[in-house]
């Protein structure tokens, strides 16, 4: 897949030296969180983007060429209060609610951002857990992207009689189809069959 960019951020991409951070946009019923992996707030599309280690690492992002469903995992700081009430939330809250994510360069002399921030992954979140160790712990988040969830539509991905019919008038090879998917027949094997001819044959019932 191409991903597009000005001419800024491609040629500081090509430089020796640069930086790079995440923007990460979460918006669910509550409000609008707006984070990033850069150790201080960042001033960028016109938004005030948390840094100070409340977003604490972005996973890979991946890119399926069949547009299948693809997975990033968040780890957010349990330090702040918010974070800590965000990941307390209700999960309807922020299940299936949008993420956004963008990369953006930082020239590593000025440390300011060179070049418009790249859109690379928009999807939803899924589902959120807190990691305990020891002395510490993570927030983690598993974001999906905004493919077709079949898991909450499965017959939309079948065609049915009424919309046969509407492409092929007259048609009726799907006039039975529902009946069949609702009430499966089982058939015998050849074998079976010819065991059960010959009982009958021989008088066994």
């Amino acid at each position: 897949m191409t991903v597009s960019v000005d001419a800024s951020f491609a040629a500081l991409a090509g430089a020796a030296a640069y930086g790079e951070l995440a923007l990460v946009e979460l918006r669910p019923t509550t409000g609008v969180l707006r984070l990033t992996t850069w150790p201080m707030d960042v001033e960028v599309m016109g938004y005030t983007w948390k840094g100070l280690g409340n977003l604490g690492q972005v996973g890979e992002i991946h890119e399926s060429d069949d547009g299948g469903a693809e997975k990033l995992q968040l780890s957010l700081s349990p330090v702040p209060l918010d974070m800590r009430a965000f990941a307390l939330s209700d999960p309807h809250e922020y299940r299936d609610r949008p993420v956004r994510v963008w990369v953006a360069m930082v020239d590593a002399h000025t440390l300011q951002i060179n070049g418009a921030p790249v859109l690379r992954f928009a999807g939803v979140m899924d589902q959120m857990r807190i990691d305990r160790e020891e002395s510490s712990g993570v927030i983690g988040m598993t974001c999906r992207t905004l493919s077709y969830d079949v898991r909450s539509n499965p017959s939309s991905l079948r065609m049915n009689h009424t919309q046969h019919v509407r492409r092929f008038p007259g048609e009726r090879g799907f006039e039975y189809l529902q009946g069949l998917i609702g009430n499966p027949t089982v058939y015998a094997s050849r074998a079976y069959q010819a065991y059960m001819y010959i009982r009958n044959m021989l008088g066994y019932r």
